[in-house]
């Protein structure tokens, strides 16, 4: 029999070799379970922290059905809210919301925006979610932008990796930004909720990736404020 098993987060990287999709394919003898379909794909069932089939909480031991759609995530698993897994059954992970934001922007040299909206950011939401896990690039590596060549192809490639697992991204985009791109395509493909602070409501990274656009950054401080950031990643 053939089932879909979607991989979710850090769990991508036992995708098949060169494979582009959402969905792999997996063909499995009759009456296989759901650690079948993970083993065949070579994902440690250790590393396996939910399983949803058919959209409905399940276990690695769910004996599956042709045609059947599995879902595997991760112990932090992005946006698994959004993705309809219940509290419950995140009730042993710390949400993790990550700032994604321009850094250099369109600049040729090694110069920065300011990154005073990190800290804005960061305040705002520990004040209504104490104890999230906020992801920083700019707390973590401050002084990136001198790294050697090689230090920063590893703390890049880290960052994007680390946007997959967030289960909320915020971007602050007052200009075009392929850094930040990038990490909220990341975070978008995992399934977390993506918010985004940016005039450029029109962009098509902007307007297809995120959840709600914010014109200005007073305006998700207040979002957040008000309780309905919090009410909308915890639903």
């Amino acid at each position: 029999m053939k089932v879909g098993v979607r991989l979710q987060a850090i769990l991508r990287r036992y995708r098949p070799a060169g494979f582009q999709g959402e969905v792999v394919q997996v063909d499995l003898p009759d009456g296989a379970t759901a650690r079948d379909a993970a083993i065949a794909l070579g994902v440690p069932t250790d590393m396996i922290h939910a399983v949803f089939v058919n959209d409905k909480q399940s276990a690695l031991g769910t004996a599956l059905s042709e045609g059947d759609a599995v879902r595997l995530f991760p112990p932090v698993a992005g946006g698994c809210q959004q993705a309809a897994i219940p509290m419950a059954a995140c009730r042993n992970e710390r949400m993790r919301i990550f700032i994604a934001g321009i850094m250099q922007g369109s600049r040729r040299g090694n110069g920065i925006e300011s990154q005073d909206y990190r800290e804005r950011i960061a305040s705002a939401i520990r004040a209504r979610l104490p104890d999230a896990d906020i992801l920083d690039p700019w707390a973590l590596h401050p002084d990136s932008v001198n790294y050697d060549d090689n230090q920063g192809r590893q703390v890049y490639l880290a960052l994007n990796d680390m946007a997959a697992t967030a289960d909320v991204l915020v971007a602050y985009v007052p200009e075009a930004s392929m850094g930040t791109a990038i990490e909220m395509w990341q975070a978008f493909k995992a399934g977390a909720h993506v918010f985004t602070i940016s005039p450029l409501a029109e962009n098509w990274v902007v307007k297809f990736l995120s959840q709600r656009v914010f014109a200005t950054l007073d305006e998700f401080v207040q979002f957040v404020a008000h309780g309905e950031f919090e009410a909308a990643v915890t639903r």
